[in-house]
């Protein structure tokens, strides 16, 4: 059967040292890991799949993959249903709304997770999308942090499951804990994540949890006194095949030198919170992560009860090694590989423990990435106008604010007049108020002026998002809540980047660079091959609902890619 027809166009717009041994031994115990799992059922298999898993590969270009990788992504590929053409259908490309798309089927508009970060206008403050100070929701081991769905204003693909099948479990594992809880809907049965400070290693928060499963509590402790992490290496080598998959040399300008810009990187240098940061900033978190899916797996009998499970997974390597080093880094291309490879294990371990034809599979991204602007100077596709591609970002806020003052109170005490958040900024109300300042002629002098800045394509008032026409306006529109948003919306121009930071890179356009993302399934009864056309990851959770028989909200902006 042909894909559905949709009701809206979607284009897109302009390397024996110690080091091997533990590498070995790392290997090793993630064979033991993987295939130590109890005998298949000989009962016969039950029509339908065990257990859905969603792979979420943070800032994964689809440019990037091939069906030559020999591990895991290569198989979903070669196997699965692709969409070469998929694109986000929003313009503020971050982690936190691309991850809510996901499984609830709505933009950000809907979700309310419009950004990291949103504004509380009222407040004049910003909000990190999934904080919750309520005592209720405190992190398990870092009780001054909360972290809840309840900023996410919709329900996702794991409460239609549990609506449909009480019988049926969800849980979410990630790096980040945005990508957890984004995932995992308003009620999953738990949301695992890593934490860096404080405490280290997985956690969840009390809006899931009273405690930490004396399981996670095991694999914790193994985690800071030997078994799994204590097998990582000493340093983190790129593999030799890593140089045939990167196009420039390893040392290149732009990429950052704060972890060496070369292999070998530092992994166990200093002590374990310095060693949890340097482990976040490896290939090696996905791998933690996948070994924790493992146990996860196993100790909550997934795929083995009366309904299906829900399992996603946010696998943040890609992202934190792409910002430092580029997408098409030595470093980057190292990190794909070790992410194929475990992925080919985890793959392996659920067909062992679960059977064959028992795991329905989705692979998607939240967000692409833009090059490095050097590289794209380098290979003539840079369009910017900049001449390094780069524009400082604490230069343009300090000008910025310094003209807002001189505009619009001269003669008083210099205030910040607006916040920021990516790529949006809202002028404080309070200040307004107690300067006697109307919010259009604040806004117009910001707009103005960053209006004329090189770097920088349109700016988007609040009237312009809801009202404009055009491709680019329905993307900004689908990024807008009006009482989260900011009152201006700045949109790049193509290619360059504005940052704190003179080094790496990012994301956050509306731009192909940073929607297009791959969008596979695979699993029993779906037909491979690869499906030209518009695809979303708003889709996602439609076309799963639609496998499993579990009936969704009538408002979804997703629809049913294939029966």
């Amino acid at each position: 059967m042909k894909d559905g027809p949709r009701s809206h166009p979607r284009s897109i717009p302009g390397e024996l040292s110690c080091a091997a041994m533990r590498g070995a031994a790392l290997s090793i115990l993630l064979g033991v890991l993987l295939l130590a799992a109890p005998g298949v059922s000989d009962q016969p298999s039950a029509p339908g799949p065990k257990l859905v898993l969603v792979l979420a590969v943070d800032q994964l270009r689809p440019d990037r993959l091939d069906t030559e990788l020999p591990g895991g992504l290569g198989r979903l590929l070669r196997e699965g249903r692709f969409y070469p053409d998929a694109a986000l259908e929003h313009a503020i490309t971050e982690t936190c709304p691309g991850y809510a798309t996901m499984l609830t089927g709505h933009h950000p508009s809907t979700t309310g997770l419009v950004g990291n970060r949103f504004f509380d206008l009222e407040a004049d403050d910003k909000v990190y999308c999934v904080n919750d100070p309520a005592e209720e929701s405190a992190v398990l081991g870092v009780p001054k942090r909360g972290r809840s769905p309840r900023n996410l204003l919709v329900s996702g693909l794991g409460d239609w499951m549990k609506q449909t099948d009480p019988a049926s479990r969800v849980f979410t594992v990630a790096g980040k804990d945005r990508a957890a809880v984004a995932l995992g809907g308003q009620r999953p049965n738990a949301a695992y994540w890593f934490s860096e400070n404080d405490y280290v290693g997985f956690t969840s928060s009390r809006y899931y949890l009273d405690a930490l499963p004396g399981w996670v509590e095991r694999f914790n402790g193994e985690a800071l006194n030997g078994g799994f992490f204590e097998a990582l290496p000493d340093e983190w080598e790129h593999r030799p095949e890593a140089a045939l998959r990167s196009p420039r040399a390893d040392d290149f300008r732009g990429e950052s030198d704060s972890l060496s810009r070369t292999s070998p990187h530092p992994l166990r240098d200093g002590d374990a919170e310095t060693f949890a940061e340097q482990l976040f900033a490896s290939p090696f978190i996905d791998d933690v992560t996948l070994a924790f899916a493992t146990e996860l797996v196993r100790e909550e009998g997934l795929g083995r009860g009366p309904a299906p499970d829900l399992l996603a997974l946010g696998l943040s390597a890609t992202d934190i090694v792409g910002h430092r080093y580029g997408p098409f880094s030595h470093e980057s291309a190292d990190a794909l590989l070790r992410l194929d490879a475990s992925l080919d294990g985890f793959l392996k371990f659920l067909e062992a423990e679960l059977g064959e034809g028992s795991v329905l599979v989705a692979l998607t991204a939240d967000h692409g990435v833009l090059p490095l602007p050097e590289w794209l100077r380098e290979t003539g596709e840079s369009q910017c106008a900049l001449e390094d591609g780069r524009h400082g970002l604490g230069g343009l806020g300090f000008w910025l604010l310094w003209r807002m003052h001189w505009k619009l109170s001269p003669f008083r005490l210099p205030r910040g007049w607006l916040l920021f958040a990516g790529n949006q900024a809202a002028v404080k109300r309070g200040l307004l108020e107690s300067r006697g300042v109307e919010l259009d002629r604040a806004v117009g002098i910001a707009r103005d002026y960053l209006a004329r800045q090189q770097s920088i394509e349109h700016v988007w008032t609040r009237e312009e998002i809801e009202r404009g026409e055009g491709e680019i306006a329905q993307l900004y529109r689908n990024s807008y809540h009006p009482q989260r948003s900011g009152d201006l919306m700045v949109q790049l121009a193509p290619t360059c980047l504005i940052s704190f930071y003179d080094e790496g890179t990012t994301h956050g356009t509306p731009y192909p660079y940073d929607r297009r993302v791959p969008l596979l399934f695979w699993g029993e009864g779906v037909l491979p091959g690869a499906i030209p056309g518009p695809a979303a990851t708003v889709d996602i959770a439609p076309t799963l609902a639609g496998r499993l028989g579990v009936a969704t909200p009538p408002d979804l902006a997703g629809r049913v890619l294939f029966d």
